[in-house]
């Protein structure tokens, strides 16, 4: 089973803390909502997409989609770095919270990342997207594209709002 992983924006590393506590748990109207869009259109509700979350918060949920090595690697297909260079950036999936039973936690993604998302243009999101492996069993995939685009979206919002990205993973 993969875990489940949010992707989000917040001020900082104490607000981050929060997703712990339901920062991040969505409203049940749009729970409502992304449901009778599952029944009526399956191809549409599937497409990744930034969510707001009951507290005002947005969120782009995942599965199995690791901060540090996935998107370290897509990090180095966005900016041709090297994956080891990316790898031994700061903030680079640093502890932020865990909850006290251990299934979920919070971890830090990288301001590298977040900048490079936010300032690509959506070509070079497509090709970085199409070249990245996020999963080791399997190659490049055109399904990539639209987390990508998902991804660079809440890194727009958390650029222009002065946010940094968080992962919330619950195993």
């Amino acid at each position: 089973m993969s875990a489940i992983t949010d992707y989000f924006s917040a001020p900082s590393d104490a607000a981050a803390a929060a997703a712990l506590d339901g920062l991040i748990d969505l409203d049940p109207e749009d729970i409502a909502s992304a449901a009778e869009l599952y029944r009526t259109s399956p191809d549409e509700a599937a497409v990744p997409r930034v969510r707001i979350a009951a507290s005002g918060t947005p969120v782009l949920q995942a599965k199995g989609i690791d901060p540090t090595v996935a998107l370290g690697r897509l990090e180095s297909a966005l900016t041709d770095r090297s994956y080891e260079d990316v790898a031994a950036g700061p903030r680079r999936g640093s502890m932020v919270a865990d909850s006290d039973s251990g299934d979920s936690f919070v971890l830090s993604v990288a301001d590298e990342l977040r900048d490079a998302l936010a300032g690509s243009d959506p070509r070079a999101l497509v090709t970085a997207a199409r070249n990245w492996i996020f999963d080791e069993a399997a190659g490049p995939s055109e399904e990539s594209v639209p987390f990508v685009s998902a991804l660079a979206a809440l890194a727009s919002t958390a650029v222009s709002r002065g946010d940094r990205l968080y992962c919330r993973i619950i195993v």
